[in-house]
């Protein structure tokens, strides 16, 4: 698995998902970046799917048993926040998968994949906390 063109095929999802998120539905950008984004997630889940699902899976397994593994791109947020060295991406806590994490009891918590590494963070809604629970890396 080649982690750094994991890392780009996510990031410019990410980065057209942002765009995306700036334009009005009347936009004509708006249908055309929508398509491409629907591509790139596509030939994403045919690349890096099966990869992202053995995580996803055991990410489940010990923080949400309960809860049914979707598809990755599911997890995919509406839109990223770039951090200081605009390769390192955050979301808001609102984004996600909602999922009952068994270390946070009674909490409404999301998992999310996110770029820049590409990575998945347990996050709260309702008590903010934000954990990185599995870093895409070559083993």
């Amino acid at each position: 698995m080649n982690i750094s063109n994991l890392n780009q095929a996510f990031i410019e999802i990410a980065e057209k998902k942002n765009r995306l998120n700036q334009c009005d539905k009347a936009d004509k950008r708006y249908s055309s970046l929508n398509e491409e984004i629907v591509k790139l997630e596509e030939q994403f889940q045919f690349e890096y799917g099966a990869f992202i699902e053995e995580a996803l899976f055991n990410v489940h397994d010990e923080f949400c048993p309960d809860n049914e593994v979707k598809k990755p791109v599911y997890y995919m947020a509406n839109s990223y926040s770039a951090g200081a060295d605009t390769a390192h991406y955050d979301v808001a806590s609102d984004e996600g998968i909602a999922v009952e994490a068994d270390d946070f009891p009674g909490i409404n918590a999301k998992l999310v994949l996110v770029p820049g590494p590409t990575r998945l963070i347990l996050q709260g809604q309702t008590v903010p906390f934000k954990e990185t629970v599995w870093i895409a890396n070559e083993n």
